[in-house]
């Protein structure tokens, strides 16, 4: 095989989000792949290049002269540990996003009550402060009389950080602003030394930190998983794995707790949308699986049982008709049951063998929505194309929007969301991710169009209609939730200027 095959050979399968940079470039394009094959990140071009330049250095050779150098180099799990260094961003601090520590000591007395030790995983742990204020706060509340033991692991795919955390030895850097409420705790277990401060031992011993890759899964199950600020650098394909992973990973009725800019892209079949503080974070409901929920109670008959099967099973869907009605109370209380993903499994199989039922608007886009959630794009597909034959609404655009945004194609996406605004002024979902596609645009254009998704929430929040509830379009968080990441958005973005 020639040197040219095998370069376009890495050229067959490229992610939609592959930086633009790479697209001329094999080698990082090859990268690219690679990297998000085994770590489903989506590595940027800087990234990129600098882990080029790493591994023509270390094997001496250059992709396009020797392709295979490159696979051979990247072919073991300690290499790939290794250069997760050029791939992933390690900024932590001791009780960071302090609002997740305030609800965590307010869950405290209910976990106490499980009469067990409390296992808690910190994955993506960095330099290990998160880590470490976790196994403070428990200690601390423990100190104070509180009966409850706890174990914590902590993991990150790059080893070095895995490292420095072992050696608990940190400089100011790791104290902010963000987090200071908790001093106090920080006072009792932070040792000062050489102008440094160290963890104490006691604390130390609560904490299993090792090297791991989230892809693969855990091992364990855990009462209570932080995941913060690392689910952004994933790419689509390879979100829904890690959330599945997590998912997996928690107990039932745990507790998840992902970064504050994370929140509101996340809405997994399995994890519930929890909020205290003023914050949000999610807990694990168990489903039964649709053979459980059909189980023969003694009493019931061969019939009776055939009837029950019928009542679930829907009717056909019909090949075409009039517009169909969709009520956004019925989609959000549709998805807000166990409803929501019985239902989806029904509704995808009969589109699938031609055997559908004829459903409502309503929970046809209830399944749609379930579907991308779960970023189950093929199943959400079918369900959309049904939906776009018969009905023409500003609710049906912007899930088509939804479909083309969670596949990488932004443009194509901002104009289904360009028509679904210009439907109804009062829809803020779209104007809401036109806003925010608005970002890679110039910062005047970018603040305007942040700025009318703010007065479009507001419009609907002035209507007492619940055709007006819009936010089981976007994960189910309420309206004022959107507002403050909106309006912090603008701050940051005039601090820029």
């Amino acid at each position: 095989m020639s040197e040219n095959t095998q370069a376009k050979e890495f050229l067959s399968d490229i992610p939609s989000e592959v930086p633009s940079e790479a697209m001329s470039n094999p080698a990082l394009l090859f990268l690219y792949y690679r990297v998000e094959r085994a770590l489903g990140i989506k590595a940027g071009s800087e990234a990129l290049v600098n882990l080029n330049d790493h591994i023509e250095k270390s094997c001496g050779d250059t992709f396009i002269k020797n392709p295979a150098v490159f696979e051979r180099f990247l072919s073991s799990r300690e290499r790939i540990y290794d250069i997760s260094k050029f791939l992933t961003v390690n900024e932590t601090y001791f009780f960071r996003e302090e609002v997740h520590f305030e609800i965590l000591s307010s869950l405290l007395p209910e976990l106490a009550k499980l009469n067990r030790p409390i296992k808690i995983c910190s994955a993506a742990v960095s330099t290990g402060c998160e880590a470490y204020s976790i196994a403070m706060l428990f200690d601390y509340y423990i100190k104070k009389g509180l009966d409850i033991d706890f174990s914590i692991d902590a993991f990150d795919i790059n080893s070095s950080v895995i490292e420095a955390a072992k050696n608990a030895r940190y400089t100011a850097n790791a104290f902010r602003t963000d987090g200071s409420a908790w001093k106090h705790i920080l006072n009792l277990y932070l040792i000062p030394d050489k102008g440094e401060y160290v963890v104490s031992n006691n604390i130390r011993e609560k904490v299993n930190f090792f090297t791991h890759n989230i892809m693969r899964g855990l091992d364990k199950q855990y009462d209570i998983i932080f995941f913060r600020n690392s689910l952004i650098y994933f790419s689509s394909k390879s979100r829904l794995s890690v959330l599945n992973n997590i998912s997996d990973a928690l107990l039932n009725n745990g507790y998840l707790f992902l970064g504050a800019s994370e929140t509101s892209s996340v809405n997994h079949p399995l994890l519930l949308n929890r909020i205290s503080c003023d914050a949000f974070y999610f807990q694990k409901k168990f489903f039964l699986k649709i053979q459980d929920q059909l189980e023969i109670k003694p009493k019931e008959s061969a019939r009776e049982t055939h009837n029950i099967r019928e009542e679930i099973k829907p009717k056909p869907l019909p090949v075409k008709r009039e517009e169909i009605y969709i009520n956004c109370a019925e989609v959000s209380e549709i998805l807000e049951t166990d409803e929501g993903k019985i239902n989806a499994q029904n509704v995808i199989a009969c589109l699938s063998d031609g055997t559908g039922s004829s459903l409502s608007g309503s929970g046809l886009a209830a399944y749609a929505l379930y579907c991308l959630n779960a970023q189950d794009f093929d199943p959400a597909g079918k369900v959309i194309s049904f939906l776009e034959k018969n009905n023409s609404s500003e609710f049906i655009l912007f899930i088509k929007g939804e479909l083309l945004f969670l596949q990488g194609s932004y443009e194509d996406a901002e104009k289904y969301y360009q028509k679904a605004a210009a439907k109804n002024r009062f829809f803020w979902p779209a104007f809401y991710r036109i806003a925010i596609l608005s970002a890679e645009g110039n910062r005047t254009r970018y603040e305007y169009k942040i700025k009318k998704a703010i007065e479009s929430i507001e419009l609907a929040g002035q209507e007492s209609d619940k055709e007006h509830n819009y936010e089981c379009f976007l994960g189910g968080f309420s309206s004022d939730y959107f507002i403050r990441i909106l309006e912090k958005k603008i701050v940051m973005e005039r601090g820029v200027m």
